[in-house]
């Protein structure tokens, strides 16, 4: 009965009948980056790049037409270059000589770390190439990765006392879209939601939409969200990424546990057990002086070892 009240308190402290809230930060956009020094450039000259971002320990540049939107195959891979960033410096600057690409412009410079994963591209106009259509893949297959992170956020003061009984829990959902294609993403869209299970909505995640999205960028952006009371056990997280290629989905489940609320259910169970102790202990000390009181009573009453002795003891005499 004390842990039922006790939970019932944690409910009410905390009761809401939906999100409370909702907010989100500005989005930001990372990955790696390739500047290039001048915009146009003969075929055999040189241009400046500037590259960041990568962790790959070395690049490899290369000189693309159709905006690289078929990978290498849009390529000039005997003119490729690699080089290795210093052991202190995430920055390289290269002189890199431009050569022909074996398709038309529009023409990039397509800059790419160890593993292929890691992609930066700078438009570049070539001096007397030719210009065409641009021409994607016959197939396109999966355009975006995507990944979802949720955690209990900062809550001071009574809030955070609410969450610790049960009651409402902000939660921060950080959403993270990389573009893996050879073309830009321009169309975009996310949608995201939360429930106790697969079955349920507790709320729609407001993610904006993210808008161009580079070769090799991830943009991410952060919402808080507050779930109901009561908040404790399992949350589903969910978020999808369509307009780009196949759909892109990912589902991840966090554990709330109110260590407050625990600490006190196991502190009432705890109390419970030992008034429940004592009362038996009492009990059977009350159970034992009642037979006590009624052998010393009986022993009142017969004072010669009882009424069997005396009649025993007066059959002896008669004969």
């Amino acid at each position: 009965m004390i842990t039922r009240w006790l939970v019932a308190g944690a409910v009410v402290v905390g009761a809401s009948t939906g999100l409370a809230s909702a907010s989100s930060d500005e989005p930001v956009t990372t990955g790696p980056t390739v500047l290039v020094g001048r915009g146009e450039v003969e075929p055999g000259g040189s241009v400046r790049l500037t590259i960041n971002g990568f962790d790959s320990p070395w690049v490899t540049m290369s000189v693309c037409g159709n905006e690289a939107r078929r990978g290498s195959g849009d390529c000039d891979l005997p003119g490729s270059v690699s080089n290795e960033f210093n052991d202190d410096s995430t920055t390289m600057i290269y002189n890199f000589q431009v050569g022909t690409p074996p398709t038309d412009c529009p023409c990039v410079i397509r800059v790419v770390g160890r593993d292929g994963r890691e992609v930066a591209q700078a438009p570049i106009v070539l001096t007397g190439h030719p210009v065409g259509p641009i021409i994607d893949p016959p197939e396109i297959g999966q355009m975006l990765e995507l990944d979802l992170v949720a955690k209990v956020g900062e809550m001071p003061g009574l809030a955070g006392l609410r969450s610790q009984l049960g009651g409402e829990t902000r939660y921060d959902v950080t959403i993270a879209v990389r573009n893996t294609s050879n073309s830009p993403l321009q169309q975009v869209r996310l949608s995201g939601s939360a429930g106790r299970d697969a079955s349920d909505n507790l709320t729609e995640l407001p993610f904006d939409d993210p808008g161009l999205i580079a070769v090799g960028q991830t943009w991410q952006q952060t919402v808080s969200v507050v779930v109901p009371a009561p908040s404790f056990g399992g949350v589903q997280w969910r978020a999808t990424a369509s307009n780009a290629g196949p759909p892109v989905d990912t589902t991840i489940t966090t554990q709330h546990r109110p260590w407050l609320l625990i600490l006190l259910v196991l502190t009432a169970a705890t109390a419970l057990v030992v008034v429940l102790l004592r009362w038996l202990v009492r009990r059977r000390a009350e159970r034992d002086q009642g037979k006590q009181g009624t052998q010393d009573e009986a022993s009142s009453q017969f004072p010669g070892g009882g009424p069997q002795s005396g009649v025993f003891a007066g059959a002896g005499r008669s004969s």
